[in-house]
């Protein structure tokens, strides 16, 4: 026996993989249906509940078919810089677990995910009353436990964690819904996945706040046309204002006794 490795069990069986065909993604109408069943403004059904994680300070978990995302908040507590600040800051970390996505991701977070990182907080930063908490910290975790495209995942990791600073008490000055969306041609399809993410031409993530009619974060790239693009970002905030009564919903669920 090999010490310096780790050996497998003397008995396995292997691993059974069903055969999937992915679709071709063609530009739909209005009309029309996706690989899913779904239409092109159409979003998967979403479940987002709270108080998942009992050591934290505030907790949300939201699914979208094949997306899958834990967020937790700790703090406010001190900053480990000893320099004063009038505002507190807002840190976040987000991660892809290991499984997450089809290829294997590692257990040290890459440049994608700091990118990514820095864009939820972006996106959330004007919603918080940092001014409040001097010489503090709120800090964000997210972590990804399945994921089926890179934007709705995005999408989805900025409202759960809103609703997951909600949760943690942290006095807002409304909650943040997100929505994403795909170019393809002269087409805007909303709430991609991964395999309609391939052929996509443009992606858009738009962060907004409906009771305050802000949109506070907007990630635009690819090429499209001004009115396709203007077209999106206004289907996207219908899109939150729809979103925002799920987080809503599920807030006021979760102070019911």
């Amino acid at each position: 026996m090999d010490r310096k490795r780790i050996n497998g069990p003397e008995l396995s069986v292997a691993p059974i993989f069903k055969d999937q065909k992915i679709p071709a993604v063609i530009p739909l109408t209005l009309s029309e249906k996706r690989s899913d069943g779904r239409t092109t403004e159409e979003l998967r059904s979403i479940f987002l509940k709270t108080g998942l994680i009992s050591q934290a300070n505030g907790s949300a978990y939201i699914e979208l078919q094949h997306t899958k995302i834990a967020c937790a908040i700790y703090g406010p507590r001190q900053a480990k810089k000893p320099s004063f600040n009038n505002k507190g800051e807002l840190n976040c970390e987000f991660k892809f677990t290991p499984f997450s996505c089809v290829k294997r991701r590692g257990h040290l977070r890459d440049a994608q995910e700091r990118e990514l990182s820095q864009i939820i907080t972006q996106a959330l930063a004007p919603s918080v009353r940092l001014e409040l908490f001097p010489k503090s910290v709120v800090d964000i975790y997210i972590s990804v436990l399945e994921s089926d495209g890179i934007g709705s995942t995005v999408a989805a990791a900025i409202t759960c964690a809103s609703v997951a600073l909600a949760d943690a008490g942290i006095e807002m000055l409304d909650l943040v819904a997100a929505s994403s969306g795909g170019f393809f041609q002269s087409q805007v399809m909303l709430d991609c996945t991964a395999i309609e993410e391939e052929q996509q031409q443009g992606s858009l993530i738009l962060s907004y706040m409906p009771s305050l009619n802000e949109v506070t974060h907007i990630v635009l790239g690819g090429e499209t046309e001004v009115t396709v693009s203007n077209q999106a970002i206004e289907q996207c905030i219908d899109t939150c204002t729809k979103i925002y009564s799920v987080m809503n919903h599920s807030l006021l669920t979760s102070i019911e006794p």
